[in-house]
């Protein structure tokens, strides 16, 4: 398997999800518009197609919505990546993990390119997971980490960061290194689509800092899970340069919604193409939102002429959802 990528494609393939969670960026959960089982296989050729032209191995999210509503198209998509799309390294199953079972679990252990399988929790206790994510949903997803793990998957979660779990945070760690799971990550709560009400769940700058700091500190001592530091802000928090990620919209990542529909992150929901009218090559190449992101001169505020610039550029998502100006600098940044 080849380990080093050079594009990431985040590809929901459905809208369609059996949770409502509080902070969720979607707003629809219709499927009426979503792709069918032979444009999926279409839009797999295209990834492999603009990945051979430039020359790129990618890594893949294929998540939803929640993907195991649409189980066989699934399972189908994924039986013609393993066969066919020889430039995708690996990809990630995102979900919910609560529609998994047995006979998905014997499914899913043919795949080689399966790297691992992320699910979400919000705290470390069912009132803390719950209250973002609906009633019994804390045994749900315990429930299918300890078996996922059992079967020899590599788990992760990934945690949505609000002011109503930041000290919790600690907690869960401890929690998920009994569970012996993989890996985890934050994700800064952005408010969108089920959050855009709930603004008051937004950290400050400080806020920001206390808990990323702790990541940082915390991720060069536990070794169970391994913490995940590559976002934005993180390189902030250390010397050590493989601390934190550049933002990816306009330099090596692309999102794919279930109509065709192209963002340059999910949390940056700016459409700039369709797959099946405007295809990849000739979205990424002219669209005019990506070719803004890549003219570091276009930035403005503090990321303009920032020392980080060139491994961070900020959170392009939470300036849009702040300010409505996706150039400007990110509001959670304390520097």
């Amino acid at each position: 398997m080849i380990e080093n990528t050079d594009f990431y494609f985040q590809w929901h393939i459905t809208n369609v999800c059996n949770n409502r969670c509080k902070h969720c960026y979607h707003a629809d959960y219709d499927k009426k518009n979503e792709m069918t089982t032979e444009q999926l296989l279409q839009i797999a050729n295209q990834i492999e197609e603009a990945l051979e032209k430039w020359n790129f191995h990618s890594s893949m999210s294929i998540t939803g919505g929640e993907p195991f509503t649409r189980k066989e198209d699934l399972f189908y998509l994924l039986d013609y990546v393993e066969e066919k799309c020889e430039r995708v390294a690996h990809y990630d199953i995102l979900t919910n993990g609560t529609l998994i079972n047995d006979d998905d679990i014997v499914r899913l252990k043919k795949y080689t390119k399966l790297r691992r399988i992320q699910v979400s929790m919000e705290g470390p206790t069912p009132e803390s997971h719950d209250a973002v994510r609906g009633d019994g949903d804390f045994e749900r997803v315990t429930n299918a980490i300890k078996k996922l793990k059992a079967n020899g998957f590599v788990m992760s979660v990934m945690t949505t960061l609000t002011r109503n779990n930041m000290d919790l945070i600690p907690d869960l760690i401890e929690l998920l290194g009994i569970l012996e799971v993989d890996y985890f990550a934050l994700e800064r709560f952005m408010p969108e689509g089920q959050g855009e009400s709930n603004t008051s769940w937004i950290l400050s700058k400080e806020e920001t800092k206390k808990i990323f700091d702790y990541m940082t500190e915390q991720a060069f001592k536990i070794k169970v899970p391994h913490l995940l530091l590559y976002r934005t802000l993180y390189c902030l928090c250390s010397d050590d340069n493989t601390v934190g990620a550049m933002c990816s919209a306009g330099v090596s990542a692309l999102t794919i919604l279930p109509d065709a529909t192209i963002l340059p992150c999910r949390r940056l929901p700016i459409p700039i193409g369709n797959v099946l009218k405007d295809g990849i090559v000739n979205t990424w190449f002219n669209s005019e939102v990506l070719w803004q992101l890549r003219d570091y001169s276009n930035y403005k505020g503090k990321c303009n002429g920032c020392k980080h610039f060139l491994e961070c550029r900020g959170c392009r998502s939470m300036a849009y959802l702040a300010t409505g100006d996706f150039m400007q600098e990110d509001p959670q940044c304390w520097k």
